[in-house]
């Protein structure tokens, strides 16, 4: 009888042994079952530092509608990783006018709240293409476009509306570079967000 009992407790070990490792095992991009969720934001972009007045400026809209869409999954219940594509619109710099987009890839780092809830934190890098265009009559400006590597950080929330779909709020900082110099362009959006 002794050994029966000794044998069913190591075998109780070994099966709570491998299914808490199963539980803590991180997942991998490269695995198909990373990917665990898509979705698409929209909002408003606006060029820190990008408008000023000149003789021939006397309106500057520094701010326009963007949008981004994004993919991601998780290594664990707390880290993940996502990469997107975000188009920051067109802003109006008086005499001219500037477009942008990027490219992030974001490592997140979340927490759920409660039964719905989950904030989190994310920081990465960027590819980004950023193109100016200007009158002739403004001599202190030059048209052109850039790309390049730059970085991106923010923060969000989503909240769960149904099994498998989220509302998600973001707010995004990003370092991109322009053609008098690297800026930053901030992004704050709402969409939904869809779990599979």
């Amino acid at each position: 009888m002794k050994r029966i009992i000794t044998a069913l407790a190591a075998a109780g070990l070994l099966a709570s042994g491998a299914a808490m490792a199963q539980t803590t095992e991180d997942n991998r991009p490269w695995q198909g079952g990373f990917w665990g969720y898509a979705g698409i934001n929209a909002g408003q972009a606006k060029f820190r530092d990008q408008c000023r007045r000149t003789i021939t400026q006397f309106e500057c809209d520094d701010k326009d509608t963007a949008w981004k869409a994004y993919v991601g999954g998780q290594f664990n219940r707390i880290v993940g990783m996502e990469i997107g594509y975000t188009d920051f619109g067109r802003i109006n710099a008086g005499t001219g006018n500037v477009e942008a987009y990027a490219i992030p890839v974001t490592v997140t780092l979340g927490s759920p709240i409660g039964e719905r809830f989950r904030v989190f934190g994310k920081v990465g890098g960027l590819y980004s293409r950023t193109d100016v265009r200007v009158s002739i009559l403004d001599a202190d400006d030059r048209s052109g476009r850039d790309n390049g590597f730059g970085w991106t950080y923010g923060a969000g929330l989503t909240f769960a509306v149904a099994r498998n779909i989220d509302i998600r709020a973001d707010w995004d900082r990003h370092r991109m570079d322009f053609v008098r110099g690297r800026r930053d362009v901030d992004m704050l959006s709402a969409g939904v967000n869809f779990r599979f």
